[in-house]
């Protein structure tokens, strides 16, 4: 049997790579990896990796890994474990709408929970806080923060052809 430490960055390849909706299909996807473990292993496992099921597009569920599965491991092994979604661009933001010192992103239905954890471990000082429902997280802003600001931290967040449709509210025309 091989030990956890190799075993968690499989469990995050896994669940970054495919839509996992229980801990029978995850088993599955390990053994045929060489990984045999039993259904308490793997509830461990999956605490300490601090994963989180979420509502699919498709109607299921599925299991997403907290900061992308970094945090797990410790500097070195986390430097082996890839960005994903969850922790890199959010291909799931739809949109994304700003009124005075909020901004209102809308997400593909289950998706929200994810971005709005990833917003708040940028640890910026530009955020004060998120609030996630199902498909649309609600970002409070710090009132000194710019637009110029608040446009290249989601820049480097949100999908490209998001923040194209969005840049009149953050730089809008003069009249």
């Amino acid at each position: 049997m091989k030990r956890r430490k190799s075993r968690l960055p499989v469990i995050v390849d896994i669940l970054n790579n495919n839509s996992i909706g229980s801990q029978d299909e995850l088993s599955k996807q390990l053994a045929m990896r060489g990984f045999l473990v039993t259904q308490a292993t793997l509830s461990r496992d999956l605490k300490a990796l601090r994963t989180t099921k979420v509502a699919t597009d498709m109607g299921g569920y599925r299991y997403i890994v907290a900061d992308g599965g970094r945090g797990a491991f410790g500097t070195e092994a986390a430097a082996a474990v890839p960005l994903t979604m969850q922790s890199s661009r959010h291909p799931a933001a739809l949109s994304i709408a700003l009124s005075g010192n909020m901004a209102v992103i809308k997400t593909r239905l289950g998706y929200a929970s994810g971005l709005a954890y990833d917003l708040d471990a940028l640890s910026s000082d530009q955020i004060l806080g998120t609030i996630p429902g199902a498909d649309t997280v609600f970002v409070v802003v710090a009132e000194d923060t710019s637009r110029t600001e608040l446009y290249e931290l989601f820049a480097g967040f949100l999908p490209s052809d998001v923040m194209e449709e969005a840049y009149d509210q953050f730089f809008p025309p003069s009249d």
